[in-house]
C-alpha cells in the first residue's frame, strides 16, 4: 500500500503535527471522508507510529457481516467481531464502519464494554481501535441505526479527511511520490507543466484513488499529452513537428470540455449537499434518477458497491 502523505495544505499540515500524538495515544480513532482519501493508508501510519507490539488487522464491515481481510483468514474470511476483538493484539481497523448490522453493533459494543471493565483492573489497553466511514454517523444514529454508544466508543479521537480538490497544492508531492513508488526503483517519468495543470484543475471525484490510477497509468504509457487530455486540460502541449507554433484543440473542443467539468462540479456538489442521496439529488436537479446514473457514469463519478441502501444512500 501508498504511504500516507501529508503535502503542504495548511489542514494537512495541522494534521501531520497531531499524528505522532494520537498515534502513541491509542485513543480509538475515527476517520472520516469520502471514499479514496486515504483512510486506509492513515490507519496503517497511525499503527506503525504507535511504538506498539501486534499486528495491524483489517475488517471489511458489511451489512452481510464483517470480513477479515488481513491477515489472511482460514475459510471465507468471515469472522465474529466480538471473539476477533477479544483476542486480537496491536490495531483492529474497522473499515467502512457505518454498514455494520445492528446486530453486530450490539455485540461489539457489548465485547467494547466488558473489555472497558477488564481493563480497568489490568495494564491498559490490548487492543487499538480504528474505524473509517465515507458517511456522517449523525444521520444513521437519529434513524437507529447505528448505536450511539457504539459511536462514543469509536470516535474518542475524529479526524476529517478532506478529498483531494480541497487540497490542490498537495498534488505535485503527491502525484511525485505515486510515480516514484510505481516506478519499481528505476527513474519516474517527469511531469511536466501542462499535466501538473491537468491535474491542479480536475475535480477528483475518486479522490486520492483516483489519482494512484492516474500515476499507474502514466508510468505505464509516458504519454503526458493523453491524460492530460483525458483529464480535461483545454491545451495541448507543442510537438516536435519542426512549427514553433503550440497545437491547440479546437473551439467545438476546448468548449465541450469545459462543460463536461462544469456539469461535474455541479453534479459533485448538489451530491454532497444531499448527502450522496441520488434520488434526492435528482429531484434538486430536476432530472430523472435515471438521467443522473447516467450523467454520474459519463463524469465517472462511482459510489462504492457497499454504500447505503437505496432509501438511505
Amino acid at each position: 500500500m501508498m504511504p500516507f502523505v501529508f503535502g503542504t495544505s495548511e489542514r494537512m499540515k495541522d494534521l501531520e503535527r497531531r499524528v505522532g500524538f494520537i498515534a502513541r495515544s491509542g485513543l480509538p480513532v475515527l476517520l472520516e471522508g469520502a471514499s479514496g482519501t486515504g483512510k486506509e493508508m492513515l490507519a496503517e501510519l497511525l499503527h506503525e507510529s504507535s511504538g506498539k507490539a501486534g499486528g495491524f488487522v483489517r475488517v471489511l464491515c458489511r451489512q452481510s457481516g464483517p470480513v477479515i481481510q488481513s491477515p489472511p483468514h482460514n475459510g471465507n474470511g468471515a469472522g465474529d467481531l466480538s471473539q476477533l476483538y477479544e483476542s486480537a493484539h496491536g490495531t483492529l481497523f474497522l473499515k467502512n464502519v457505518h454498514l455494520l448490522a445492528p446486530a453486530v453493533q450490539e455485540q461489539f459494543l457489548t465485547a467494547l464494554e466488558q473489555q472497558s471493565d477488564s481493563d480497568a483492573n489490568s495494564n491498559g489497553v490490548r487492543v487499538r481501535l480504528i474505524s473509517s466511514t465515507t458517511e456522517a454517523l449523525d444521520p444513521f444514529i437519529e434513524r437507529r441505526q447505528f448505536l450511539a454508544g457504539l459511536y462514543y466508543r469509536l470516535s474518542v479521537c475524529r479526524i476529517s479527511l478532506p478529498p483531494l480538490r480541497e487540497r490542490i497544492q498537495d498534488i505535485p508531492e503527491l502525484f511525485e511520490t505515486m510515480l516514484r513508488r510505481y516506478s519499481d526503483g528505476g527513474q519516474p517519468p517527469p511531469c511536466p507543466s501542462h499535466l501538473l495543470d491537468a491535474l491542479s484543475s480536475h475535480a477528483w471525484p475518486g479522490n486520492v484513488r483516483e489519482l494512484l490510477n492516474v500515476a499507474r497509468t502514466y508510468v505505464v504509457t509516458r504519454d503526458a499529452d493523453q491524460i492530460a487530455a483525458e483529464l480535461g486540460g483545454l491545451l495541448r502541449p507543442a510537438h516536435p513537428t519542426g512549427s514553433s507554433n503550440g497545437l491547440q484543440l479546437s473551439l467545438k473542443e476546448q468548449v465541450r470540455g469545459a462543460s463536461q467539468k462544469l456539469e461535474t462540479e455541479i453534479i459533485l456538489r448538489t451530491l454532497e449537499r444531499h448527502r450522496w442521496n441520488r434520488r434526492r439529488a435528482a429531484q434538486s436537479l430536476r432530472i430523472s434518477y435515471r438521467s443522473l446514473l447516467y450523467k454520474m457514469k459519463s463524469c465517472n463519478l462511482r459510489v462504492e458497491t457497499q454504500s447505503t441502501p437505496e432509501g438511505t444512500e
